[in-house]
């Protein structure tokens, strides 16, 4: 197998002021194409649809985190247009909060894999995400207290945007470029204080002929 190979990331934290939002984004070209998106707002409304290009995505999780009054999903579309396109994603009414948006293309990608959702826990929240070979990682975490890190794997501090959504979400850590070994990945979400959300998941790598690298088994 092979690592995905990260491409354009997007961010964005305003507000709809209706029924939809539209963002324009750029997917690289190249075999194994993938664009995920990830979306936090406030639980008035919900996610019902998403497209990317016109092309309708898959929605991995809708979840609502109703302790912080925030709904969170995970969208994602395999061989996506390439080039500059609109990603659109619909709601079942009209949203007047600020809607935390990440997207981020990849290729060279087998999909998506593993994903996995924990609530609010005391700082600093652990869990993990069991992976095949040669997958990266994307994490996003929500609370009412600043997040201070996201770590993948744990103890190594990735980068991540920071939005106001009426609470504070971290957005777009994800693992860096040499990928992980096939195992259970241990990771760490913190806060200055107080509760955090930590949800993971798993994007593959191409599959091929195996693997080289050297297989590390993390307990």
């Amino acid at each position: 197998m092979a690592v995905p190979t990260k491409g354009n990331a997007t961010t964005n934290n305003s507000t709809p002021g209706g029924s939809f939002r539209n963002q324009a984004h750029t997917q690289n070209t190249g075999s194994g194409g993938l664009i995920v998106a990830q979306f936090t707002m406030s639980n008035g409304v919900s996610y019902s649809s998403a497209t990317y290009g016109g092309v309708a995505m898959t929605q991995l999780y809708q979840i609502n985190r109703s302790g912080l009054g925030q709904r969170m999903a995970f969208f994602y579309l395999e061989n996506p247009p390439t080039g500059s396109n609109t990603l659109r994603v619909n709601f079942s009414g009209s949203q007047w909060n600020p809607l935390s948006t990440h997207i981020r293309s990849f290729t060279n990608s087998g999909g998506v894999g593993a994903s996995t959702r924990t609530g609010g826990s005391a700082t600093p929240h652990n869990a993990s995400l069991t992976v095949e070979d040669d997958s990266l990682i994307m994490i996003t975490s929500c609370s009412i207290n600043a997040i201070t890190s996201q770590q993948i794997p744990t103890g190594t501090n990735q980068s991540y945007t920071q939005h106001n959504t009426n609470r504070q979400v971290a957005t777009g850590a994800i693992s860096s470029d040499a990928g992980h070994s096939a195992g259970s990945i241990l990771l760490r979400a913190t806060a200055t204080f107080g509760n955090l959300s930590l949800d993971r998941t798993e994007i593959k790598g191409l599959g091929g002929s195996g693997s080289s690298r050297r297989r590390i088994i993390i307990c």
